[in-house]
């Protein structure tokens, strides 16, 4: 049994286990595969067997190594600090096991206490709390102009893709009069920007595209733009809008083969403001927050993250999707993170305090 007890034994069982967690990392993860390596249990980092051996053998050989420190050296520091690895360890693999994850999806000014548990077998379920969606805001990049071949939809060159961004502070200047239109060659191609409206309404008309500046739902960004072929001496003049999910995109097709449109826009920061609602007793609670990706907001045990965009709407998101996540294992993981820098904190003081007695000696 002391061979168990060893740093030997311990440093072999947390390689193991970190090669487990290595592979399994390397393995893109599908639970709902039934292939052969879904059938050895390395699709699903969750359910996946050989992490869950590999970590309880090592908890199982550490927690055997710390009992055995602190038999011989109850005095000392280091199995305060294997303790605070093991909790640590412990709380991320049941953490694992028994985290909760729900889909909860709204309409602005409408509270809603349900959400979708994410699973095989997805269930409802009624939330201690109800979200109401205040207001949602999304911005996005500049749109992007580029031609592409009509029947692959790959961006033209094909030896080199080139595509014009729309310089929104160029823009500006020259619709004041101070600077130059935004110009770009894209193959034989000169393109200039001469009007440029981020939420417009594109009509057509006569053969001819048509833009209306509207705030309306459906909204979508729309370029004007003034078009010379070095090669043939033609010019073109026309709108270019992505469109949304309420309008067609606008596009120009140039020859049999290639056409000139406009990129969906990419968002590049979205947030939600939230009202939260909480029953305690007899009366209400109202809660405003704010949620953003990467900043969650916690509330009864939830974490509330932002779970995504709908782009397909274009700049009219009509919903917003939330994920909330569950894991009461979390405390149990910081508990162990705080023992593990108290253990620290002691190390070094009692460094700096042998180092001063050695120094008065």
């Amino acid at each position: 049994m002391k061979l168990f007890c060893t740093p030997l034994a311990v440093c072999i069982t947390a390689g193991l286990m970190l090669i487990t967690c290595l592979i399994l990392g390397l393995i893109s993860q599908n639970p709902e595969s039934q292939d052969f390596l879904s059938r050895i249990g390395l699709r699903s980092f969750k359910d996946s067997p050989w992490f869950i051996s590999s970590t309880m053998l090592f908890l199982l050989v550490l927690g055997m190594f710390i009992i055995e420190q602190y038999r011989l050296h109850p005095k000392n520091t280091s199995p305060h600090l294997f303790t605070g690895i093991w909790v640590v360890v412990f709380g991320i693999l049941m953490s694992n096991l028994s985290i909760q994850r729900y889909l909860w999806i709204g309409w602005k000014d409408v509270p809603k206490w349900e959400a979708t548990l994410q699973s095989p077998d997805p269930q409802s379920k009624k939330l201690p709390f109800a979200i109401e969606v205040s207001q949602y805001r999304t911005d996005y990049y500049p749109p992007v102009i580029y031609i592409v071949d009509s029947k692959t939809g790959r961006v033209l060159p094909l030896e080199k893709p080139t595509s014009m961004p729309i310089d929104i502070a160029q823009y500006k200047e020259y619709a004041a009069g101070k600077g130059s239109a935004q110009q770009k060659q894209i193959q034989e191609w000169d393109i200039k920007l001469v009007e440029y409206l981020p939420h417009a309404w594109v009509h057509f008309t006569d053969g001819q595209y048509s833009a209306e500046s509207t705030q309306d739902e459906g909204n979508a960004p729309a370029a004007k733009v003034e078009m010379k072929s070095n090669l043939t001496g033609e010019t073109k003049t026309t709108w270019l809008s992505c469109g949304s999910a309420l309008q067609l995109p606008s596009f120009l097709r140039l020859d049999s083969s290639r056409l000139i449109g406009m990129e969906d826009p990419v968002p590049s920061h979205f947030i939600a403001h939230l009202n939260l609602y909480e029953i305690q007793g007899d009366t209400g609670i109202i809660r405003l927050d704010s949620v953003w990706p990467n900043h969650p907001i916690g509330i009864d045990g939830y974490d509330i993250y932002l779970k995504s965009v709908k782009t397909e709407a274009g700049l009219w998101n009509p919903d917003v999707q939330l994920e909330l996540v569950k894991d009461p294992w979390k405390p149990v993981v910081y508990g162990g993170l705080g023992l593990i820098l108290l253990s620290l904190l002691e190390m070094l003081i009692k460094g700096l305090f042998c180092k001063k007695k050695q120094s008065n000696d």
